[in-house]
């Protein structure tokens, strides 16, 4: 009995000494590795519906630093002449007691997803599952400065993957 109490105050003990140690320095250089996102972006998606008709559409992105540049607010729009087809707006982070990045999404229709997201130099993949599928979307700095970025879905736990969704955008700000 004497063991399980000591072994379940040193589990305390550093559990508490890990959330009052200062994460804002590693959150922070996590985050630098995003600067890339960073402003308002705007262009052109493509939305392959089910039928195999492709729909153009005005896409909108902004990235915005918040609390001591430790999170991004996401806000994310798709307009179709003047229709808006969906509307998103999420958070994205750096959890250090995980060490991993978290992107936590909602939509205009209640929907709301946490994604597994993997920072490369330039380039960020993210990941979740919804009614029984997977989506996987791939952003990028091209070449020319812009954000690509492509939507794929898988309903073979990401066997084979099919394009749904391709985007070109240009920083406006």
């Amino acid at each position: 009995m004497r063991l399980i109490l000591s072994v379940l105050i040193l589990m305390i003990t550093s559990l508490s000494f890990a959330q009052q140690a200062n994460p804002l320095p590693i959150v922070q250089q996590k985050m630098q590795e995003l600067t890339w996102l960073s402003g308002k972006w705007e262009g052109t998606a493509y939305i392959n519906g089910r039928s195999g008709n492709k729909q153009k559409v005005r896409h909108h992105l902004e990235f915005s630093h918040k609390l001591n540049n430790t999170v991004f607010f996401i806000s994310e729009s798709a307009v179709l002449v003047q229709d808006t087809l969906f509307q998103n707006m999420g958070f994205l982070s750096y959890n250090v007691l995980q060490s991993q990045y978290n992107l936590e999404a909602f939509t205009q229709h209640g929907a709301q997803m946490d994604a597994y997201v993997e920072v490369l130099e330039n380039k960020m993949i993210w990941r979740f599952h919804a009614a029984g599928q997977i989506y996987k979307y791939t952003a990028k700095l091209n070449d020319k400065g812009q954000w690509h970025q492509i939507g794929e879905v898988s309903a073979d736990e990401g066997k084979k993957w099919e394009l749904f969704f391709e985007s070109t955008l240009n920083r406006i700000e």
